[in-house]
């Protein structure tokens, strides 16, 4: 599936705090039940980001230690999401006592779906049930780029928000197309899909600067335009 927006999926061992993430990013009421696989159904929900970045917000269902392969067969219109996302989302409960297995596992059913190395941002949640935040800034600074957050309390949110917007900011690059005016439906789509800085027409070409996501950007890559 092709999306006009980037796709981040959340992911992480059950009961990590998925869903109470993605309620507070997105305001989507999603079932936060301390079960096994309480979200079933990919729930999809649209978040937009300070800079005026739109990202698609993805929960999948909780992942176990040794994931029966059967399982993940058996899931796999569920885990399709995390596969075909641009980011994963990968949420990390640090008041486990086995954190360290708990990220082996998630890291073995990713591989699983042949999204490993995709891009990822690690995020340390529940941070509010530790008794000092020692555990948080050493797995922060353990795992360079990851944030550690409360997504009951909303501590640390602002910071994760941050690190979303610069884990995107490849959808964020400024490109100029030169397009025959006559090629309404292009314009169009730019307009949609993209986010226009500026439009003027020189002649018989319409010459936009815009944003763009980057499958736009290659169907465009016959009519860029040199600065």
């Amino acid at each position: 599936k092709r999306h006009q927006w980037p796709v981040a999926a959340v992911v992480g061992y059950t009961n990590a705090g998925k869903s109470t993430l993605l309620n507070l990013l997105t305001g989507a009421e999603v079932v936060t039940e301390n079960k096994l696989f309480a979200t079933l159904d990919p729930t999809t929900r649209s978040f937009v980001l300070p800079n005026k970045q739109r990202v698609l917000l993805t929960d999948t269902v909780g992942f176990l230690r040794k994931l029966p392969h059967t399982l993940i067969e058996s899931f796999k219109a569920t885990l399709e999401e995390v596969s075909e996302a641009d980011l994963l989302i990968h949420i990390v409960d640090l008041s486990h006592p086995r954190v360290d297995e708990q990220m082996e596992a998630v890291d073995a059913v990713i591989k699983e779906l042949d999204a490993f190395g995709k891009q990822t941002l690690i995020v340390f949640n529940k941070i509010d049930n530790l008794p000092n935040r020692e555990p948080a800034e050493s797995y922060v600074k353990r795992f360079p780029g990851s944030v550690a957050i409360s997504a009951r309390t909303g501590e640390g949110v602002n910071t994760l928000v941050q690190a979303l917007e610069k884990a995107l900011s490849s959808w964020r690059l400024r490109s100029r197309f030169r397009i025959p005016s006559n090629e309404s439906a292009l314009i169009a789509e730019i307009h949609r899909v993209g986010h226009v800085l500026e439009l003027r027409y020189e002649g018989n070409d319409a010459l936009i600067v815009a944003h763009v996501p980057p499958h736009l950007e290659q169907k465009l890559a016959d009519y860029a335009a040199r600065d």
